[in-house]
C-alpha cells in the first residue's frame, strides 16, 4: 500500500537534508605537477597578441597577464564529472543457475570542459601537463617520465547552499590527462565561446570529509608558494 505524502512532507524531507543539490555549484582544485614554472606565463607570442588586442581595443596592459592564477582553472571550468565505479563480475554456475561473483572494480575516467580565453590558458595548462607524461627528447624521439613526475591529486567539490561547506567532495589520487580533445572552429558558431575537453585517468578516487578536504586545500595552496 502506498504511504500518503503531501507537498509539505516533500518540502520538509528536502529541507531536512540541506536542500536539493545544484549541479551548477561546483569547484575544482588542482596543482600542476610543474607548478613553479606554470605560475609564470612564458608564452611570449600569446602575451604579445593579447597586449596588442587590448591596446587596439582601447584597453590597457594588466600585470595579471604575466601570471597564471591557479584559481582561474576552476573559474573557467564549464563542467566536470564526478567519477563513477563499476564492479567487475564473473559468472559462477551453481545449482543449474548462473550467479555473478565480484572480482574487481573499475573507475570511470573524469572529463572536464573549459572555456578558453584568448591566451588558451586551460588548453596550455593541460598540454604542458601531457608533455610531462610523454616528453619529446628529440626529433621523432620520445620518452615516458616517472609517474611521480606527472601525477598529482585533484579535488572536485559540489558546493552546498553554503559556499564553505561542500555537499560532496571527491579526491582523485595520482591523476593525469590522457586525452585533450580536438577543438572545432566554425563560421556557423556565431559568438560561441571556444571550449576544450580534457579526460583524466587516476589511480583511485575517495570521498573526502570536511576536515580532510580543508587540509587538502591548504596543502595544495602551500605548494603554490
Amino acid at each position: 500500500m502506498t504511504l500518503p505524502a503531501s507537498i509539505d512532507d516533500l518540502k520538509a524531507s528536502i529541507a531536512g537534508r540541506g536542500g536539493l543539490a545544484r549541479s551548477n555549484r561546483f569547484a575544482i582544485y588542482v596543482t600542476h605537477p610543474n607548478t613553479k614554472q606554470s605560475l609564470l606565463n612564458t608564452d611570449v607570442e600569446s602575451l604579445a597578441g593579447n597586449a596588442a588586442a587590448s591596446l587596439l581595443g582601447g584597453g590597457s596592459l594588466s600585470a595579471k597577464s604575466f601570471f597564471n592564477d591557479p584559481r582561474d582553472m576552476f573559474m573557467l571550468c564549464e563542467s566536470v564529472t564526478l567519477p563513477g565505479r563499476q564492479i567487475v563480475t564473473q559468472e559462477h554456475l551453481t545449482s543449474m543457475k548462473a550467479i555473478k561473483k565480484p572480482t574487481a572494480f573499475l573507475n570511470e575516467d573524469v572529463s572536464l570542459t573549459f572555456n578558453l580565453t584568448n591566451d588558451y590558458f586551460a588548453w596550455e595548462y593541460y598540454k604542458t601537463w601531457m608533455d610531462l607524461v610523454i616528453e619529446e627528447l628529440g626529433e621523432n624521439h620520445y620518452g615516458i617520465n616517472f609517474k611521480s613526475d606527472y601525477t598529482t591529486d585533484m579535488q572536485i567539490q559540489q558546493l552546498g547552499s553554503n559556499d564553505f561547506i561542500p555537499a560532496k567532495s571527491i579526491t582523485l589520487k595520482n591523476c593525469y590527462p590522457i586525452t585533450l580533445n580536438s577543438i572545432e572552429l566554425s563560421n556557423a558558431a556565431d559568438n560561441a565561446v571556444t571550449q576544450c575537453t580534457v579526460t583524466l585517468a587516476y589511480d583511485n578516487w575517495q570521498e573526502t570529509g570536511l576536515i580532510d578536504g580543508l587540509k587538502d586545500l591548504v596543502n595544495m595552496g602551500s605548494s603554490l608558494i
